[in-house]
């Protein structure tokens, strides 16, 4: 039997035919769920791993304001398709993997939309008393306690403080711009307008304290080879503080829980989407684009739920 030619385009028109005999209902549902997982990671088929896959649902699909059931609808419609994938390359003794992580593997945060009384476990939020725990254990380390502490008071993803250069931080306005380079998971390469964030008063003096040590560096989280911080390095420092102060939680904890605080205390929905740039799906949501950066401060500030963290009160 002659081997085809495995691309991409190869797998997904094979697929395709075989699910829009069966219903053409399904078979756009199956298109539009594979072309936007192959335009969020451009990458051959066969290639793909279980991590991509987990990382790809952190990132892209538990953001999307969809319910719990829709999200694990495309869960299925994927695993179906690396299912064809992987018998496919059976006939011809190649072994591959489903990279889709099955239920038991990885589980969607539930939403407020999903159920109306939820645990903050449930929610995959974390307590202030927790929050105070990683800042406490990582405060000897001044690198872990900033890239923590950005990642608590900012709500932006992992991915994006990892990537934030020096240049960016702006200590008068307590902020700073990310998604400039490809690493950051949500660049801005081609709209030439960076990310804005914003940190508490409180926090800009550790900022600053943390800036002047590292005067020569490109990045505020300088990795190898002058590039910023690894995926992969920042994940060991992940493992590392919950390991040692035994609570569970991913970096994504982070982006949900002051998500999650704002709502509390009463933050528009729009608005909220905004100060952790969403992208805007409606004319409110994209009016905050317009607001200057004075009032998006001002809103942040209203809103901002650890207020009582002593790290980020302004003591002056």
């Amino acid at each position: 039997m002659e081997k085809p030619e495995f691309t991409n385009s190869f797998f997904r028109e094979k697929f395709l035919d075989e699910v829009k005999k069966r219903s053409p209902g399904s078979y756009i549902n199956n298109k539009l769920v594979i072309r936007d997982l192959l335009k969020e990671i451009p990458k051959p088929f066969i290639e793909f791993t279980m991590i991509d896959m987990q990382n790809y649902f952190i990132d892209i699909i538990d953001e999307k304001e969809i319910k719990k059931t829709s999200k694990n609808s495309i869960r299925y419609m994927l695993m179906s398709f690396f299912n064809y994938i992987q018998k496919t390359l059976l006939v011809y003794n190649i072994e591959f993997s489903n990279p889709i992580p099955s239920k038991r593997i990885f589980k969607f945060a539930t939403n407020l939309d999903d159920i109306s009384h939820v645990s903050d476990e449930e929610l995959k939020i974390l307590t202030v008393n927790q929050l105070i725990k990683i800042l406490d254990y990582t405060y000897d380390n001044i690198r872990d306690f900033i890239l923590f502490g950005l990642d608590i008071t900012s709500g932006a993803r992992i991915s994006e403080i990892r990537t934030i250069m020096i240049k960016d931080i702006n200590l008068k306005n307590c902020s700073f711009q990310t998604g400039f380079i490809p690493g950051a998971r949500k660049t801005t390469l081609h709209t030439n307008k960076g990310l804005l964030f914003f940190f508490p008063l409180g926090f800009k003096k550790y900022v600053k304290r943390y800036i002047d040590i590292i005067p020569n560096e490109k990045y505020l989280f300088p990795g190898y080879k002058n590039k910023c911080l690894s995926r992969d390095s920042t994940q060991k420092i992940l493992d590392k503080v919950r390991k040692k102060i035994k609570v569970k939680f991913t970096w994504h904890y982070f982006r949900r829980t002051i998500i999650s605080g704002r709502i509390k205390k009463g933050c528009p929905k729009w608005l909220s989407k905004g100060l952790t740039n969403h992208a805007p799906g409606d004319v409110q949501e994209k009016s905050y684009i317009k607001l200057s950066i004075k009032e998006k401060r001002g809103y942040y500030k209203k809103y901002f739920p650890f207020g009582k963290i002593s790290y980020f009160k302004n003591t002056k």
